[in-house]
């Protein structure tokens, strides 16, 4: 790709890991985009306004202080006309960025290819008013779930009963049943008993997610 066609847009690198920032900023620069970095939320709230990005790439874990998700939150409620490609090690998106709006997601286990990384920042570039729009490699199970879904599934792995997640939710015992039903449903688990389907459950959880 030629400076040219990219009409030099600055990209602005948010990511406290310095080899991985390294190589974005690297891949990114001989690509023809503007670059800068950042090592975290708050320095890079303060680059945003002193070098005016078309985009931010940024990690969701970013060590002590605001998270990635923090930071994305902050610009989008000032500056809503970025675009946003969010990193994760998560084989999908946790629930918290699901809950964002034009935010693209890609696994950080990706970015050493340089055509998924671009394609990944002109797809989030290229459409600011998707609704969503993640992730970047085939979906699983888990990444069909919506984020109040992979919320409770989260409370399932964490061992919470019916009743304590209902009480969590602040819904009934009867809602929060059906919907675990559904996320069994959307997971591919069925005609198991309840225990065993929980176990199943919390542990394609982990697998994807994590114990986060």
């Amino acid at each position: 790709m030629s400076e040219n066609s990219n009409f030099r847009r600055r990209i602005l690198i948010v990511e406290d890991e310095n080899l991985t920032r390294v190589l974005i900023s690297n891949l990114l620069t001989s690509e023809g985009f503007e670059v800068q970095t950042a090592d975290s939320a708050l320095h890079a709230s303060k680059l945003t306004k002193d070098f005016d990005p078309d985009a931010l790439i940024v990690d969701i874990s970013l060590g002590k202080g605001p998270t990635g998700i923090d930071l994305v939150h902050s610009l989008q409620a000032t500056r809503p006309y970025l675009s946003f490609l969010v990193l994760s090690n998560f084989a999908a998106p946790p629930a918290s960025i699901k809950e964002l709006k034009s935010v693209a997601y890609l696994q950080k286990n990706q970015i050493s290819d340089p055509k998924v990384l671009i394609s990944a920042l002109n797809s989030a570039m290229s459409k600011p008013d998707a609704a969503q729009n993640y992730p970047f490699k085939v979906p699983n199970e888990v990444s069909k779930l919506t984020a109040q879904q992979l919320k409770v599934l989260g409370l399932v792995a964490q061992g919470l009963s019916n009743s304590e997640i209902a009480s969590r939710r602040n819904t009934t015992v009867e809602s929060t049943e059906q919907m675990i039903g559904r996320i069994y449903k959307k997971l591919g688990l069925e005609r198991n008993s309840a225990a065993t389907l929980r176990v199943q459950a919390t542990k394609i959880y982990r697998e994807t997610l994590g114990n986060n």
